[in-house]
């Protein structure tokens, strides 16, 4: 079925054989793809935890001069405002929570006052941040007072710690586990009295090591001072995943922990609405590039451009006992003669010509195994050359951009750069089949790599129509576009069909040019 279509659609172009790329042995070594039974997939919904966690100290209540004398514990206060109010348009989905620390008030554990509870963006918690912020600003009351402050009762860092992983792992307020999980941490403290203990150092390494264990990611805020440029070496030791076991080694092992760079007061905001971003992967399947010798590999899809959809207009309502409550639509099946319902003896045909062909559920299951692959997959077909391949009238959906993904499959990386290599080299497409969710028809695929002047290595991947989805190829389609097209009888036409359409529209009130 998909060779058909296919072959519809190239006419009179030859399809490439694996062999012409692939076949040469210089690209790929079959002998590096793993063994036995490949991963399983399963799709997961992302759902995001983020813990703002500050240190009070006497510098969280002092006016910045690069703050415009704002105090940096208000400059918070207003970014996790302002990160909520994002989040609930953007991912209503994603749990914030607010805990400040070295914090003596009445209700607070080990001096860690909850101030937000970690649970998904709400009302309630918008609310709470957003009168603070109202009576902060109409001097109802001060910052001092609601988050009282007692140098000689701090919060140890062990507390800290146990509780992130307490909330971000163990909340059970969540109808879900978090997937996603991040700290950000706020601190202008650089010598806490850990520092200075060797053993309470060790066990703060263990306890980031559990945090770690348990994929939660610490985003540090080490806020720098003027007079005082923060030292982060303490939380470097904490932080450094290993590299303080083996002093002596021979070689550097690679840093991949979080940053512990200081920042200014001053970008505290544009950070916090920075890091909170996760990257939005569409799609997760597998890229089979040789079924017979279990060629495949694993590719994510990330979104390249957003669109906003228009909501339902309207709902249906009814009145019942004067409240208005909404109607919801409902199908029965109705013989054709009597009008009377059918609830028994329904069978699913295929009308073809004047036949009805009945399927049982088991040969329709047979008929997809002909064409398809269980849940979401790509198939490769052969490889075309890029000027034929990619054309401005082929552009009915947004391209995604597609990268291996090593999680799924080992190798991946490997054998995708090797392939994306020798596809810009030879200016080829790939021209796939298949179908990026489990619930979605199939369709053909174009995947191209991305050129040489742009800063992001990976692959662009389009869905093309199929002949019967085009009603008409455009005349024009040679490179010379641009520069012959206002001379052309097409374009009197387009241009006069636009400007009747446009004449019907009138806005009201509009802008009108002095």
């Amino acid at each position: 079925m998909p060779k058909t279509k296919y072959n519809k659609i190239l006419a009179n172009d030859e399809i490439l054989d694996d062999d012409d790329i692939l076949g040469d042995g210089n690209h790929f070594d079959e002998s590096e793809v793993p063994d036995g039974k490949r991963p399983s997939y399963r799709k997961y919904d992302v759902h995001e935890g983020i813990m703002f966690c500050v240190e009070l100290s006497e510098q969280m209540f002092q006016q910045l001069p690069e703050l415009n004398y704002k105090v940096q514990l208000l400059e918070i206060l207003e970014s996790l405002l302002e990160l909520m109010s994002q989040l609930v348009i953007t991912r209503p989905g994603t749990g914030v929570g607010c805990y400040i620390y070295n914090c003596h008030k009445d209700n607070s554990n080990n001096n860690i006052f909850n101030f937000i509870p970690l649970e998904d963006v709400n009302v309630k918690a918008m609310k709470k941040v957003n009168d603070l912020l109202d009576d902060l600003s109409n001097e109802r009351t001060t910052l001092t007072k609601y988050f009282p402050y007692d140098k000689t009762q701090r919060t140890p860092l062990e507390s800290l710690l146990e509780l992130t992983q307490d909330e971000l792992v163990k909340n059970v307020s969540t109808p879900k586990p978090f997937n996603n999980k991040k700290v950000f941490l706020f601190t202008d403290n650089d010598s806490p009295t850990e520092a200075s203990d060797k053993a309470g150092k060790a066990r703060l390494r263990r306890l980031f090591d559990d945090n770690n264990e348990n994929f939660i990611t610490f985003v540090p805020f080490f806020i720098n001072r003027e007079n005082k440029p923060f030292d982060s070496s303490f939380y470097s030791d904490i932080f450094k995943l290993g590299n303080s076991e083996n002093p002596s080694s021979d070689y550097e092992i690679e840093f991949d922990g979080p940053s512990t760079r200081p920042i200014s007061a001053s970008y505290i905001k544009s950070r916090v609405l920075r890091k909170q971003e996760i990257k939005r992967v569409l799609f997760q399947c597998s890229l089979i590039l040789n079924k017979e010798m279990n060629f495949t590999v694993a590719i994510k899809g990330y979104s390249i451009v957003s669109q906003e959809k228009v909501g339902s207009r309207y709902k249906m309502v009814y009145e019942h006992e004067d409240v208005r409550k909404e109607a919801f639509s409902k199908r029965k099946i109705l013989n054709c003669i009597t009008a009377e319902e059918v609830k028994e003896g329904l069978t699913k045909v295929f009308p073809y010509g004047d036949l009805n062909i009945e399927l049982s559920e088991e040969d329709i299951k047979k008929v997809k195994e002909a064409y398809l692959e269980d849940g979401p997959f790509l198939k490769l077909l052969g490889f075309r050359s890029l000027e034929i391949s990619l054309h401005y009238y082929n552009n009915i959906t947004k391209p995604s951009f597609v990268v291996p993904d090593e999680s799924k499959i080992d190798g991946s990386i490997r054998m995708l750069a090797s392939l994306f290599r020798t596809m810009r080299k030879k200016n080829k497409v790939a021209v796939l089949w298949g179908k990026l969710k489990g619930n979605s028809h199939p369709g053909l695929w174009v995947l191209s790599a991305s050129n040489a002047s742009d800063p992001n290595e990976g692959f662009f991947l389009y869905r093309i129509p199929f002949l019967d989805e085009i009603r008409k190829f455009p005349v024009i389609t040679t490179s010379s576009f641009k520069e012959n097209a206002m001379n052309t009888i097409e374009y009197e036409n387009i241009k006069r069909t636009t400007e009747n359409i446009v004449g019907y529209f009138n806005l009201k009130h509009g802008y009108i040019p002095s």
